[in-house]
Protein backbone atom coordinates (compact mmCIF):
# COMPACT_ATOMS: atom_id res chain seq x y z
CA UNK A 1 0.00 0.00 0.00
CA UNK A 2 2.86 2.39 0.88
CA UNK A 3 4.66 1.61 -2.37
CA UNK A 4 1.47 2.17 -4.36
CA UNK A 5 0.92 5.55 -2.66
CA UNK A 6 4.52 6.57 -3.37
CA UNK A 7 4.18 5.64 -7.04
CA UNK A 8 0.93 7.62 -7.26
CA UNK A 9 2.60 10.70 -5.76
CA UNK A 10 5.54 10.39 -8.15
CA UNK A 11 3.14 10.24 -11.07
CA UNK A 12 1.20 13.25 -9.76
CA UNK A 13 4.17 15.61 -9.28
CA UNK A 14 5.02 15.92 -13.01
CA UNK A 15 1.36 16.67 -13.70
CA UNK A 16 1.47 19.43 -11.09
CA UNK A 17 4.55 20.96 -12.68
CA UNK A 18 3.04 20.71 -16.14
CA UNK A 19 0.05 22.89 -15.31
CA UNK A 20 0.07 26.38 -16.80
CA UNK A 21 0.76 29.16 -14.32
CA UNK A 22 -2.39 31.05 -13.34
CA UNK A 23 -3.48 33.15 -10.36
CA UNK A 24 -6.30 31.33 -8.49
CA UNK A 25 -8.92 34.03 -9.03
CA UNK A 26 -12.23 33.86 -10.87
CA UNK A 27 -14.44 36.93 -10.42
CA UNK A 28 -14.55 36.90 -6.62
CA UNK A 29 -14.17 33.19 -5.86
CA UNK A 30 -10.86 31.34 -5.67
CA UNK A 31 -10.14 28.77 -8.36
CA UNK A 32 -7.93 25.66 -8.34
CA UNK A 33 -5.27 27.37 -10.48
CA UNK A 34 -1.73 27.88 -9.21
CA UNK A 35 1.22 30.18 -9.83
CA UNK A 36 3.86 27.56 -10.59
CA UNK A 37 7.46 27.36 -9.36
CA UNK A 38 8.76 30.52 -7.70
CA UNK A 39 6.89 32.87 -10.02
CA UNK A 40 5.22 35.94 -8.51
CA UNK A 41 2.05 37.59 -9.74
CA UNK A 42 0.16 40.71 -8.75
CA UNK A 43 -3.57 41.24 -8.68
CA UNK A 44 -5.46 44.51 -8.73
CA UNK A 45 -9.20 44.64 -8.06
CA UNK A 46 -11.59 47.55 -8.48
CA UNK A 47 -15.25 47.67 -7.50
CA UNK A 48 -17.51 50.67 -8.07
CA UNK A 49 -19.63 51.30 -4.98
CA UNK A 50 -22.57 52.90 -6.80
CA UNK A 51 -25.02 50.64 -8.59
CA UNK A 52 -25.27 51.01 -12.35
CA UNK A 53 -28.43 52.64 -13.61
CA UNK A 54 -30.43 52.39 -16.82
CA UNK A 55 -29.00 55.64 -18.20
CA UNK A 56 -25.56 57.09 -18.85
CA UNK A 57 -25.88 60.30 -16.80
CA UNK A 58 -23.63 58.84 -14.07
CA UNK A 59 -21.71 56.68 -16.58
CA UNK A 60 -23.43 53.57 -15.16
CA UNK A 61 -22.09 54.01 -11.65
CA UNK A 62 -18.59 55.15 -12.55
CA UNK A 63 -19.22 58.64 -11.12
CA UNK A 64 -19.63 57.20 -7.62
CA UNK A 65 -17.05 55.94 -5.15
CA UNK A 66 -15.01 52.78 -5.49
CA UNK A 67 -13.04 50.20 -3.53
CA UNK A 68 -9.63 49.16 -4.81
CA UNK A 69 -7.51 46.21 -3.76
CA UNK A 70 -3.94 45.10 -4.41
CA UNK A 71 -2.28 41.76 -3.76
CA UNK A 72 0.72 39.53 -4.38
CA UNK A 73 0.50 35.83 -5.23
CA UNK A 74 3.73 33.89 -4.86
CA UNK A 75 4.48 30.36 -5.96
CA UNK A 76 6.42 28.26 -3.46
CA UNK A 77 8.67 26.17 -5.69
CA UNK A 78 9.91 23.94 -2.85
CA UNK A 79 6.39 22.50 -2.44
CA UNK A 80 4.70 21.71 -5.78
CA UNK A 81 1.25 23.30 -5.98
CA UNK A 82 1.67 25.61 -2.97
CA UNK A 83 0.97 29.35 -3.22
CA UNK A 84 1.08 32.16 -0.68
CA UNK A 85 -0.98 35.32 -0.96
CA UNK A 86 -1.18 38.72 0.66
CA UNK A 87 -4.04 41.00 -0.35
CA UNK A 88 -5.22 44.40 0.88
CA UNK A 89 -8.47 46.11 -0.08
CA UNK A 90 -9.64 49.59 0.84
CA UNK A 91 -13.06 48.12 1.70
CA UNK A 92 -12.91 48.21 5.53
CA UNK A 93 -9.08 48.33 5.15
CA UNK A 94 -9.10 44.55 5.03
CA UNK A 95 -5.86 42.56 4.97
CA UNK A 96 -5.91 38.90 3.87
CA UNK A 97 -3.08 36.39 4.35
CA UNK A 98 -3.62 33.04 2.67
CA UNK A 99 -2.03 29.73 1.70
CA UNK A 100 -3.44 27.53 -1.05
CA UNK A 101 -2.31 23.99 -1.87
CA UNK A 102 -3.34 21.99 -4.92
CA UNK A 103 -4.42 18.55 -3.72
CA UNK A 104 -5.32 16.82 -6.97
CA UNK A 105 -5.12 17.46 -10.68
CA UNK A 106 -6.29 15.22 -13.52
CA UNK A 107 -7.39 15.80 -17.09
CA UNK A 108 -10.93 16.60 -15.93
CA UNK A 109 -10.87 17.36 -12.17
CA UNK A 110 -8.82 19.66 -9.92
CA UNK A 111 -9.00 20.04 -6.16
CA UNK A 112 -7.29 22.52 -3.82
CA UNK A 113 -7.27 23.59 -0.18
CA UNK A 114 -7.16 27.26 0.82
CA UNK A 115 -6.75 28.67 4.34
CA UNK A 116 -6.85 32.40 5.05
CA UNK A 117 -6.97 34.97 7.83
CA UNK A 118 -8.72 38.30 7.36
CA UNK A 119 -8.39 41.46 9.44
CA UNK A 120 -10.51 44.57 8.95
CA UNK A 121 -8.33 47.54 9.87
CA UNK A 122 -11.13 49.94 10.79
CA UNK A 123 -12.26 50.54 14.36
CA UNK A 124 -14.67 47.88 15.56
CA UNK A 125 -18.17 49.37 15.31
CA UNK A 126 -21.66 47.89 15.14
CA UNK A 127 -23.72 49.45 12.34
CA UNK A 128 -27.29 48.71 11.18
CA UNK A 129 -25.90 46.40 8.49
CA UNK A 130 -23.50 44.53 10.79
CA UNK A 131 -20.19 44.87 12.62
CA UNK A 132 -17.06 46.25 10.97
CA UNK A 133 -13.52 45.89 12.27
CA UNK A 134 -13.78 42.12 12.64
CA UNK A 135 -11.08 39.44 12.42
CA UNK A 136 -11.55 35.85 11.38
CA UNK A 137 -10.51 32.90 9.27
CA UNK A 138 -11.81 30.94 6.31
CA UNK A 139 -11.15 27.43 5.03
CA UNK A 140 -12.12 26.61 1.44
CA UNK A 141 -11.90 23.54 -0.79
CA UNK A 142 -12.16 24.76 -4.41
CA UNK A 143 -13.11 21.92 -6.76
CA UNK A 144 -13.22 22.22 -10.54
CA UNK A 145 -14.41 19.92 -13.32
CA UNK A 146 -13.88 20.45 -17.05
CA UNK A 147 -16.07 19.40 -19.94
CA UNK A 148 -15.00 20.66 -23.35
CA UNK A 149 -14.95 24.47 -23.40
CA UNK A 150 -16.70 24.65 -20.02
CA UNK A 151 -15.33 24.38 -16.51
CA UNK A 152 -17.52 24.20 -13.40
CA UNK A 153 -16.43 25.19 -9.89
CA UNK A 154 -17.76 24.54 -6.42
CA UNK A 155 -16.13 26.24 -3.43
CA UNK A 156 -17.27 24.79 -0.07
CA UNK A 157 -16.36 27.34 2.59
CA UNK A 158 -16.19 27.53 6.37
CA UNK A 159 -16.12 31.03 7.89
CA UNK A 160 -15.19 31.53 11.54
CA UNK A 161 -17.46 34.59 11.70
CA UNK A 162 -19.34 37.12 9.56
CA UNK A 163 -20.50 40.70 9.96
CA UNK A 164 -23.60 39.71 11.95
CA UNK A 165 -22.55 36.35 13.43
CA UNK A 166 -19.68 35.63 15.80
CA UNK A 167 -20.04 31.89 15.27
CA UNK A 168 -18.82 29.77 12.38
CA UNK A 169 -20.95 28.81 9.41
CA UNK A 170 -20.66 26.74 6.25
CA UNK A 171 -21.61 27.88 2.76
CA UNK A 172 -20.52 27.24 -0.81
CA UNK A 173 -20.03 29.42 -3.87
CA UNK A 174 -20.30 28.12 -7.43
CA UNK A 175 -18.92 29.24 -10.77
CA UNK A 176 -18.74 28.40 -14.45
CA UNK A 177 -16.28 29.45 -17.16
CA UNK A 178 -16.89 29.23 -20.90
CA UNK A 179 -13.73 29.50 -23.01
CA UNK A 180 -15.18 31.09 -26.13
CA UNK A 181 -11.81 31.49 -27.90
CA UNK A 182 -8.17 31.13 -26.94
CA UNK A 183 -7.58 33.98 -24.49
CA UNK A 184 -11.23 35.01 -24.14
CA UNK A 185 -13.82 33.61 -21.75
CA UNK A 186 -17.15 34.31 -20.07
CA UNK A 187 -17.43 33.74 -16.32
CA UNK A 188 -20.39 33.46 -13.98
CA UNK A 189 -20.50 33.01 -10.20
CA UNK A 190 -23.21 32.47 -7.58
CA UNK A 191 -22.94 33.37 -3.89
CA UNK A 192 -25.89 31.83 -2.02
CA UNK A 193 -27.19 33.19 1.25
CA UNK A 194 -25.90 30.98 4.11
CA UNK A 195 -28.79 29.12 5.73
CA UNK A 196 -27.58 29.86 9.27
CA UNK A 197 -27.88 33.65 8.98
CA UNK A 198 -30.29 35.03 11.55
CA UNK A 199 -32.01 37.29 9.03
CA UNK A 200 -33.80 36.10 5.92
CA UNK A 201 -33.62 39.54 4.29
CA UNK A 202 -30.19 39.05 2.73
CA UNK A 203 -30.28 38.18 -0.95
CA UNK A 204 -27.96 35.82 -2.76
CA UNK A 205 -25.22 37.36 -4.84
CA UNK A 206 -23.98 36.79 -8.35
CA UNK A 207 -21.24 37.92 -10.70
CA UNK A 208 -20.95 37.93 -14.51
CA UNK A 209 -17.76 38.78 -16.34
CA UNK A 210 -15.69 38.77 -19.52
CA UNK A 211 -11.97 37.92 -19.40
CA UNK A 212 -9.30 38.72 -21.95
CA UNK A 213 -5.96 36.97 -21.44
CA UNK A 214 -2.56 37.66 -22.97
CA UNK A 215 0.72 35.92 -22.24
CA UNK A 216 1.27 37.87 -19.02
CA UNK A 217 -2.00 39.69 -18.27
CA UNK A 218 -5.55 38.73 -17.35
CA UNK A 219 -8.14 41.52 -17.57
CA UNK A 220 -11.68 40.81 -16.34
CA UNK A 221 -14.59 43.22 -16.64
CA UNK A 222 -17.49 42.22 -14.40
CA UNK A 223 -20.90 43.12 -13.04
CA UNK A 224 -22.01 41.96 -9.59
CA UNK A 225 -24.55 42.70 -6.89
CA UNK A 226 -22.19 41.43 -4.16
CA UNK A 227 -20.27 43.78 -1.90
CA UNK A 228 -16.55 43.35 -1.44
CA UNK A 229 -13.91 41.04 -2.86
CA UNK A 230 -12.75 38.88 0.06
CA UNK A 231 -14.15 35.52 1.17
CA UNK A 232 -16.04 36.86 4.19
CA UNK A 233 -17.36 39.85 2.27
CA UNK A 234 -18.66 37.87 -0.70
CA UNK A 235 -19.72 34.53 0.82
CA UNK A 236 -20.70 35.69 4.32
CA UNK A 237 -24.05 36.88 2.93
CA UNK A 238 -24.35 39.78 5.35
CA UNK A 239 -21.45 42.12 4.62
CA UNK A 240 -22.61 45.75 4.25
CA UNK A 241 -26.19 44.56 4.73
CA UNK A 242 -25.90 41.78 2.18
CA UNK A 243 -25.84 41.84 -1.64
CA UNK A 244 -27.96 44.37 -3.47
CA UNK A 245 -31.13 43.28 -5.23
CA UNK A 246 -30.38 41.53 -8.52
CA UNK A 247 -31.28 44.62 -10.58
CA UNK A 248 -28.90 46.90 -8.63
CA UNK A 249 -25.61 45.49 -9.87
CA UNK A 250 -22.40 47.48 -10.06
CA UNK A 251 -19.41 47.36 -12.40
CA UNK A 252 -15.87 46.33 -11.50
CA UNK A 253 -12.73 44.77 -12.90
CA UNK A 254 -9.77 42.54 -11.98
CA UNK A 255 -6.30 42.91 -13.45
CA UNK A 256 -3.66 40.20 -12.98
CA UNK A 257 -0.01 40.36 -14.04
CA UNK A 258 2.03 37.15 -14.18
CA UNK A 259 5.82 37.42 -14.12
Amino acid sequence: MTLRLALWCCALLPALAAQESEVPLGLNLPTTSMVEGWRPAIRFTHRFAEAARNNSKDLYGLDGGNFAGFGLDQGIGAVPGLNAQIYRTSDAKTLVLALQQRLLTTSHIDLALRVERFDEGVQRTTLPGGTVGITGAAVQVPAEGRLGAFSFRLVPTWLSRTSTQDKGLFTAGAGVTWAITEGQSILGELYPRPSRLDSATYEQGYGLGYRFATKGHRFTLLATNASGTTTHQVLGGDYAGGPRSASRWALGFNLVRLF
